[in-house]
């Protein structure tokens, strides 16, 4: 009858951390290299393009998939290692993107996901027709520039005003 118990006690521990495991599955996403995962559908690309110009990089994909179009675009000025938060106006690290994700022909704001964010000299956002100033779109997130020999990484991943959640990652290879 002990022995009962003691199984039972650990059945229910074992149910109890399997629960907070997939509680934790629901967390703001995280994207692989040159992948945009919004709203949980991931869109892969081949790969990056852009520039490193002194401190500012442009960069960002573009790709196709399921007859869906999508393209990530991204400024960053003064390069850094270095962590945002999307919450937060930082004038003097600006951070600027742009997203797109729509169906070909579409005729419906359901069918696009239009994303324009800035974090400096002042927050402001455009999504989905919605122009706002001096709020931020998103409720939660960061992003981090990190920049090696080799390449810039962009990683991006929150939680937007509209409750859906965003990432994406952008690796662009440096040239020398």
């Amino acid at each position: 009858m002990k022995l009962k118990r003691i199984m039972m006690f650990v059945a229910a521990a074992t149910m109890l951390f399997a629960a907070c495991g997939k509680d934790d599955d629901k967390s703001t996403p995280t994207a692989a290299d040159n992948q945009l995962v919004y709203n949980g559908k991931v869109y892969q690309a081949e790969g990056a393009e852009g520039n490193v110009n002194s401190n500012n990089a442009q960069l960002g994909f573009s790709g196709e998939k399921d007859g869906i179009y999508f393209m990530v675009d991204c400024h960053i000025q003064d390069v850094a290692n270095r962590t945002y938060d999307l919450t937060q106006e930082d004038a003097d690290h600006v951070l600027h993107f742009h997203i797109v994700v729509e169906r070909p022909g579409a005729q419906s704001q359901e069918d696009i996901f239009d994303l324009q964010y800035q974090n400096g000299p002042h927050l402001w956002y455009f999504l989905n027709g919605d122009n706002v100033s001096n709020v931020s779109a998103f409720t939660s997130g960061t992003a981090e520039t990190t920049l090696t020999d080799t390449s810039i990484i962009l990683s991006v991943s929150g939680t937007l005003v509209n409750g859906k959640s965003l990432a994406f990652r952008v690796v662009l290879p440096r040239e020398e």
